[in-house]
């Protein structure tokens, strides 16, 4: 199993977000977990990066325990709903920006990367010219170049339209499979938990007897 998360418990004051939830990811599997906005899907990705904190439980990825140890240790990739870019810096200094050192940077990896992303010819552009889905490659082209363990999706596509939604979905699957990298997709459309992931799991499923928690 590449990732194993044993009764995991986290508290917001006395609002039991997540309830003794347990999960196994197997090796390059990427699962796709479906549940209605607000049930706690976001709060389960934060915490598996190393952003948020957690009560009790154990996250184990390869063997190894890494829920004390900092985000930027734990070698994970993460989407959000919204991407995450610097509006000051153009298309290229985004994906550099994945690099901790300008001796580090692959200028082959990433040209041959921002090809196979349908983003050639746009590496100096700003950011507010790209479209929704061009700003999503963007912090895809980035998080891939960490060579990240897992990668988590929240929700990245839920801003776009429904056709373009479709189209980056099988893109991502596609990348990530090509890659062997494991991922956690959390989503609310069926349709989009379909496409992503091996495995689609309803979010009461992980905490078994706990269907009321929110």
């Amino acid at each position: 199993m590449s990732l194993v998360i044993d009764q995991l418990n986290v508290r917001f004051d006395e609002h039991h977000v997540i309830h003794d939830l347990q999960l196994e990811l197997a090796s390059e599997e990427i699962v796709a977990i479906l549940g209605p906005s607000g049930c706690g899907k976001t709060t389960l990705l934060r915490t598996i990066a190393g952003l948020q904190t957690h009560d009790t439980g154990t996250i184990r990825l390869n063997g190894q325990h890494i829920e004390q140890q900092p985000c930027e240790m734990r070698g994970i990739g993460m989407l959000f709903q919204r991407p995450v870019l610097f509006p000051f810096k153009d298309v290229l200094g985004n994906i550099l920006f994945a690099y901790k050192r300008k001796n580090d940077w692959n200028m082959t990896e990433v040209n041959a990367i921002i090809e196979e992303m349908g983003l050639k010819g746009k590496e100096s552009q700003t950011i507010e010219t790209l479209s929704g889905g061009e700003a999503q490659r963007v912090v895809l082209i980035r998080a891939l170049l960490t060579n990240p363990r897992l990668m988590l999706l929240d929700e990245p596509l839920s801003a776009l339209d429904v056709d373009l939604r479709r189209k980056i979905a099988l893109e991502i699957r596609s990348i990530l499979k090509a890659r062997g990298i494991p991922a956690i997709h959390v989503t609310h459309d069926p349709a989009e938990a379909e496409i992503i992931g091996d495995r689609v799991v309803h979010w009461n499923e992980l905490q078994p007897g706990d269907d009321d928690e929110e």
